[in-house]
């Protein structure tokens, strides 16, 4: 503010100076303009001196400004440092308490995680071994799957027979009580028959199921580059299973084997196959059902055979109760037996107590007992060697 108002000021001397010199000019001339011009550059002199003086003097405050700044963030700073000193030993403790009361929960937390994290870990490194043990043998399952659909037919049968078994086995069904392998049975034109499987169901019924099924053209037909090739691999598929099926029909198990229930379960060992000839062909089933074969799949297999488990546990079921009421009659009768002996003892016991008490009556309670009789004896100066017994003496 100083220096704008000396920079009036001057500006004031200034136009006064003017006025002046003017005035001088009119009537002084020359000397007076002259001295005139002469004030005004001392004037602008001092007035240059005048303002690096203050900004000398702006410079030197603005720096010790600066310094005590700076000394009262260092003294701050100290204080600080001091009053955090004077009240770290309380702030300390009353911190560790508090974190102490939230950590030992936490702790806690972390050892049972840990715990559960090393127990977690042992049963996921036990799964994967198991994983990848059995994705070892689902591997060389499908390597025999794919030799067994390309080799052999007698090869492809042991390997349909193989699965058959599993699934016999998963069924519930028990070997020589509830089914037959390699049933063996004479054709009636000196010839012998071996179907793979009779299942023996309740009432001496028989179901045949037979796995020799042939699958190379299925397998073929998976293995196929391209689709023209795919569908001619398909259509051979289901010529070989339609040609089991007429190969099923000649054999005639159902008059052959007796209590046959009149229908050939043709089992097809692999899902895919099943459902590529029905697909192929819808009328394949129909067809063959006509036959009295009945294509099945693995899926299909199972239900029936837990069908028959099913027969199997309902018939031991109803044969427990059978013998139960047959016991139960048993029982019956001998309690009828029992309860008429029992009748006829109480109808015994009630003719021994009156048979009983007209004797006691005649004795010694009735009108002119023995006892009274004898006694009487007494009186007239009778003296026996023995005495009645004291209930039966007269009082």
């Amino acid at each position: 503010m100083q220096i704008f108002l000396i920079l009036f000021v001057a500006f004031i001397a200034a136009v006064a100076g003017y006025l002046l010199g003017m005035i001088l000019t009119r009537r002084a001339g020359e000397t007076a303009l002259s001295e005139a011009r002469e004030a005004a550059l001392q004037a602008k002199i001092r007035l240059e001196a005048f303002e690096k003086a203050q900004t000398e003097s702006f410079k030197t405050q603005a720096e010790a400004l600066k310094a005590q700044t700076e000394a009262l963030k260092a003294e701050f700073k100290n204080l600080s440092a001091d009053a955090w000193r004077n009240e770290s030993d309380a702030l300390r403790k009353t911190h560790l308490a508090g974190l102490e009361a939230l950590l030992k929960p936490l702790a806690k937390d972390i050892d049972t995680f840990r715990t559960q994290f090393v127990v977690s870990h042992t049963s996921l490194d036990h799964y994967m071994k198991e994983l990848a043990a059995r994705t070892d043998n689902l591997g060389r399952e499908a390597e025999n799957l794919a030799k067994a659909l390309k080799g052999s037919s007698k090869l492809q049968g042991n390997w349909g027979e193989a699965i058959l078994a599993n699934l016999l086995e998963a069924s519930g069904l028990t070997q020589g009580r509830d089914y037959t392998l390699q049933f063996h049975v004479s054709d009636g034109k000196g010839g012998t028959l071996i179907p793979d499987v009779v299942i023996n169901l309740p009432d001496d019924r028989r179901l045949v199921i037979d796995s020799k099924v042939s699958l190379k053209a299925y397998a073929d037909c998976v293995a196929a580059e391209n689709d023209e090739e795919r569908g001619k691999l398909l259509k051979e598929h289901v010529k070989s299973l339609r040609q089991h099926v007429r190969e099923l029909s000649e054999k005639d198990y159902a008059r052959v084997i007796g209590g046959s229930i009149g229908y050939v379960l043709m089992f097809v060992p692999v899902e895919g196959a099943y459902v590529a000839a029905v697909q192929a062909d819808p009328a394949f089933v129909t067809d063959a059902y006509a036959r009295h074969i009945i294509p099945v799949n693995p899926t299909n297999l199972l239900m029936a055979l837990q069908l028959a488990y099913h027969l199997w546990q309902s018939e031991m079921r109803q044969r427990s109760v059978h013998e139960i009421y047959e016991e139960a009659d048993k029982l019956y009768r001998k309690f009828t037996s029992f309860a008429n002996n029992f009748v006829k003892i109480g109808h015994s016991l009630q003719q021994l107590q009156r048979t009983y008490e007209d004797a006691e009556r005649q004795l010694h309670t009735g009108r002119g007992n023995i006892v009274s009789r004898l006694e009487g004896w007494k009186k007239k100066g009778l003296n026996p060697s023995a005495a009645l017994p004291e209930e039966l003496r007269e009082e």
